[in-house]
């Protein structure tokens, strides 16, 4: 089976929580960059961090109380840059989901404060592109799922999760429009001319596209009930699908994550295929790796819930649930991510299975 075949633009996207393949942040270049091992203590580095992002801010308060601008504006612009990149990998070492949320909201709003500085600093504009979606997906839409029976509360967090996706999309097509003129207006390219500009595209373009394509995907799936959005489907999916032709395991193989969701989200009538779904997520584990929780937790639902394989579905979650905390530090908030997930979804269980 090609798993990157050019797709059928037409189909259309449906389903549970497409866009929300994986959580991501901080991720300016490969993947590996922000999560190299570390021999220090989580508990150090926090502290150091800490400091850090302290002495950031009196800086940044210290230039705009002294008026001497341009030079101060620099160094803290400058700094802010190497911090915030360093700094992510003890967010993703943070186990405590109520901690990173907190931790995570504070961050999104100072990166927005050294963009308003350096609105082209393309690095700061893909943090915050990565934050917002992390955040989307990590504390909005687990309120959303918790919700899912009071209809308030869960239009509440339907409309912030799509402005908080809109965000982060929106930062990273600023990325692509700095890198490529032809980005300038892809809001309205249609998609035969958005799929001929991408050719444009290479490998370095990933992160800003993959990243541009999951906030656009995270607000469309909370749009369901506007026409104007749901438009925008064969722009996501062309993007998508550049990023799996350009590099199929950028962020845990995110784009395969993504399309075996796509199809397995689905009827056949609507372009479904389970057996395509099957083959990118095997090759999204082949690449991530076995055990890596989020793209099980893809597995579980929707793939085990669309071909009504409960044991499967089972057997997936508890696997999760079942896996060590301290199993992979530098990413120990992904497999929290994934186990309260697991949590929500096993109480599901019998409104998903016939």
């Amino acid at each position: 089976m090609e798993l990157g075949r050019t797709l059928d633009f037409g189909e259309l996207l449906s389903g549970p929580s497409l866009p929300s393949i994986l959580l991501g942040v901080g991720h300016s270049t490969e993947l590996s960059r922000s999560l190299r091992p570390s021999n220090h203590r989580t508990e150090d580095r926090q502290a150091v961090v800490g400091h850090r992002i302290l002495f950031l801010i009196v800086i940044s308060l210290s230039a705009a109380l002294a008026g001497c601008g341009p030079l101060l504006k620099q160094m803290s612009v400058a700094s802010a840059t190497e911090i915030f990149r360093d700094g992510m990998s003890t967010f993703y070492r943070e186990g405590d989901l109520l901690v990173a949320e907190q931790a995570l909201a504070s961050t999104l709003k100072l990166l927005e404060v050294f963009l308003e500085s350096s609105p082209d600093n393309q690095e700061l504009l893909l943090q915050a592109s990565q934050g917002f979606g992390a955040y989307a997906f990590a504390f909005v839409e687990d309120k959303i799922a918790r919700h899912h029976r009071e209809p308030d509360p869960l239009q509440l967090h339907r409309d912030r999760a799509r402005r908080l996706y809109l965000r982060g999309r929106d930062y990273a097509l600023r990325v692509l429009a700095l890198r490529h003129d032809v980005f300038a207006a892809p809001l309205t390219a249609n998609p035969t001319t958005l799929r001929t500009n991408l050719e444009h595209l290479q490998k370095g373009d990933v992160p800003a596209l993959f990243w541009a394509a999951y906030g656009w995907a995270g607000a469309i799936r909370w749009s369901l009930d506007r026409p104007e959005m749901l438009s925008d489907i064969p722009r996501v999916l062309a993007m998508m699908q550049r990023v799996l032709e350009l590099d199929e395991g950028y962020f845990f193989a995110g784009a395969h994550v993504f399309f075996g969701a796509f199809y397995a989200s689905r009827s056949r009538a609507l372009g479904g295929n389970p057996e395509r779904a099957k083959a990118h997520l095997d090759r999204a584990l082949e690449l991530a790796g076995p055990d890596m929780l989020v793209v099980r937790l893809f597995v579980a639902d929707p793939y085990a819930v669309h071909i009504q394989d409960r044991a499967l579905f089972e057997t997936e979650l508890r696997r999760i649930l079942d896996t060590p905390e301290d199993r992979a530090p530098d990413h120990r908030l992904l497999d929290q991510v994934a186990k309260a997930r697991a949590r929500l979804l096993l109480e599901r269980a019998d409104e998903l299975f016939l």
